[in-house]
């Protein structure tokens, strides 16, 4: 290997390696704050050590105007949106003490991460670019968790999960953008589309899955117009590349969709991870369940379902079923239990049906709940 491609692999790992440990730092403020003064200094140094080079292209001006109107866009339709959702009042929004806390902060990290994007795009070399890449997702998530009051590890694992996709498409979307017009356009996007959250009072009230889809989306459409407008004088087109391509596409977002319903648990059906033993034999530790929501469906003794108890959602099995003051009631029980659940549940109670199990895929999340845990 030669020295300057070591070099590049050193400095693509060093991102990765300092970006996955910031997001575990116990405060989101420390989080942004520490990821900050890191890629000043490591853009410093990537600087000195690599040599920059600016992209040329002829379309230059009208693909700042292309990129500058798209983003406004897709704040436009967000809150075209919320006129049939409704708002909220926002937390954030613009102050003094807000600006230097989080916008300023926010500015830097993008500016930082796109020229350092620019840097290694430009030297083409596969595996540093994946790596680099990846750690310039992790640097996207922490600067959205930073946007949201996060009290558990299950609202920290939802929340990556539905940040962790977007990011991923932003940033394939960057890639594409800064490799061929460079760094102002990408730039523009990556900031309008986001400080909107800071200066706005209101925001629009839309269910974070939606969000999550619309900026898996939304990147891919924006390369499409990119692609159909520009490209058609100096790169070749490949058609049955290009039909594998948008499959391909198509079925990673069907399959991200469905990833992100099933965590949601606000849909049809939802997905529960195991994290006792009181039904192993049937369903053990570590498993995941994959549940039916439950709508006042016919229920039978030996079921298995999915109800609240003291705040935390418990799978165990319908034991028996009775009658009392016009109501049904459900006694429940853990197969590996000796004696039968406290108290009875009713109809409010129950959240869904467990349709069946996957084994073992919950362990990662049992693993970083008990690392988490005092």
């Amino acid at each position: 290997m030669k020295k300057n491609q070591a070099i590049e692999l050193i400095l693509s790992l060093i991102l990765f390696v300092v970006t996955f440990f910031n997001l575990f730092l116990p405060n989101a403020q420390l989080q942004k704050n520490l990821l900050t003064i890191f890629l000043i200094i490591y853009t410093i140094l990537v600087i000195k050590l690599i040599n920059f080079q600016k992209v040329g292209n002829i379309n230059k001006k009208k693909i700042v105007i292309l990129i500058l109107g798209l983003s406004f866009i897709h704040v436009f339709f967000l809150y075209l949106i919320g006129i049939y959702v409704g708002f909220y009042k926002n937390t954030n929004s613009f102050s003094r003490i807000r600006f230097f806390n989080t916008i300023l902060p926010y500015i830097t990290i993008v500016i930082c991460s796109e020229i350092i994007r620019q840097i290694f795009i430009i030297k083409e070399k596969k595996s540093h670019l994946i790596i680099l890449t990846t750690g310039l997702i992790l640097a996207e998530i922490t600067t959205y968790l930073a946007q949201y009051q996060i009290e558990t590890l299950n609202e920290t694992l939802i929340l990556i999960g539905y940040v962790s996709f977007p990011a991923i498409s932003t940033n394939l979307l960057c890639n594409y953008i800064i490799k061929r017009y460079g760094l102002i356009p990408n730039l523009i996007y990556r900031i309008i589309t986001t400080i909107y959250i800071y200066l706005f009072p209101l925001l629009p009230n839309i269910y974070i899955f939606f969000q999550s889809i619309y900026r898996i989306i939304y990147p891919y459409i924006i390369y499409i117009i990119l692609d159909g407008f520009f490209e058609k004088s100096t790169f070749k087109k490949v058609t049955k590349n290009k039909k594998i391509s948008f499959i391909s596409l198509f079925i990673s977002i069907v399959f991200v969709t469905s990833i992100v319903m099933l965590i949601s648990c606000k849909f049809r059906y939802g997905i529960l991870v195991v994290g006792s033993s009181s039904m192993a034999g049937t369903i053990n530790k570590g498993d995941a369940v994959v549940f039916e929501q439950y709508h006042k469906q016919s229920l039978e003794k030996g079921q298995i379902i999915v109800f609240v108890k003291d705040n935390i959602k418990t799978i165990h099995c319908i034991e028996a079923i009775q009658i009392k003051n016009n109501e049904t009631i459900y006694y429940t029980k853990g197969t590996n239990n000796q004696q039968q659940d406290e108290g009875y549940r009713t109809n409010q109670d129950i959240i869904g049906i467990v349709k069946f199990k996957i084994p073992g895929i919950g362990w990662p999340t049992i693993w970083l709940n008990d690392l988490f845990e005092p």
